[in-house]
């Protein structure tokens, strides 16, 4: 596996290495440190850009012993410097830091969502949870393409013992409001209920399978709303420590724009890691 780090030196990027810890990296793996300094509102001093590259590189050797780590120090945009760095390295993950309670995602953040084809996670500090505690994963789940990737990529991931996943499918179309007009026999509530959580685990049968084949406690829940804050609400009642989005689709501009949208409302208002997978 290749990872490729963004690094500047505030606690948000040295939170973000610390999060791979719970993001089930494999025991061997390769690593790129990355640190951008930019001419306008620099947030790296150049004259020290190589020494914060070698600090984030110390962390990750530091917590991931056996991973071949190396540097890299550029000055430009940090967006273009970044895509650019990922276009040589070719990483499975890229991997950025946010600031907590955010209503935007940062440019670099909100830019690689759109212009990157590499699974995205953007990581925060964890607020209460512990760091003993096994991984807890929230996917959104809708039978896509796209959610049935995230599943994959959880799968192919090395968790620790009691790591849980949650799915999450999502009527953000009225179906449940309305299924009672479907036919009389669904008019109960308790019965039109019943049938979309039925449809919902049927749905996810294979997911779920594919999960539990792997030792990984998963379950799934039928809620109303839109998508990014049934996610986001549900993350923070489950003190969830990762969302993970797929997409649906990113064959051109416009379907990679909706896919930053959708992505980006979950990512800046979540109190949690957000990966988005390719």
């Amino acid at each position: 596996m290749r990872i490729l780090i963004g690094y500047n030196g505030t606690e948000f990027a040295r939170a973000a290495i610390e999060d791979l810890t719970r993001a089930g990296m494999p025991v061997e793996a390769r690593a790129a440190v990355v640190t951008v300094t930019e001419s306008c509102f620099p947030t790296v001093d150049p004259r020290f850009a190589e020494d914060f590259a070698i600090e984030g590189a110390s962390q990750v050797r530091a917590l991931f012993p056996a991973w071949e780590v190396t540097t890299q120090t550029c000055e430009g945009a940090p967006i273009r410097e970044i895509v650019t760095a990922a276009d040589t390295f070719r990483p499975d993950l890229i991997v950025l830091g946010e600031p907590n309670n955010n209503l935007f995602l940062g440019p670099v953040s909100q830019g690689l969502l759109t212009d990157n084809s590499s699974a995205l996670r953007i990581a925060r500090k964890p607020e209460a949870q512990p760091n003993d505690r096994p991984p807890r994963l929230l996917v959104g789940f809708d039978g896509s393409d796209g959610a049935r990737l995230a599943i994959e990529t959880i799968a192919k991931r090395n968790w620790p013992d009691g790591t849980v996943v949650r799915l999450l499918s999502i009527d953000n179309t009225g179906v449940l409001g309305t299924i009672g007009r479907l036919s009389p026999q669904m008019r109960a509530a308790a019965v039109g209920a019943g049938f979309a959580s039925h449809w919902a685990e049927t749905l996810a049968s294979r997911a779920l399978k594919l999960l539990s084949d792997r030792g990984i406690d998963a379950t799934i829940d039928l809620v109303s709303g839109h998508p990014q804050d049934a996610l986001t609400d549900a993350a923070a009642e489950w003190n969830a420590d990762c969302i993970f989005v797929g997409p649906h689709s990113a064959g051109n501009s416009f379907e990679r724009y909706l896919l930053g949208s959708v992505s980006a409302a979950v990512a800046a208002r979540a109190h949690c890691t957000v990966e988005v997978v390719r």
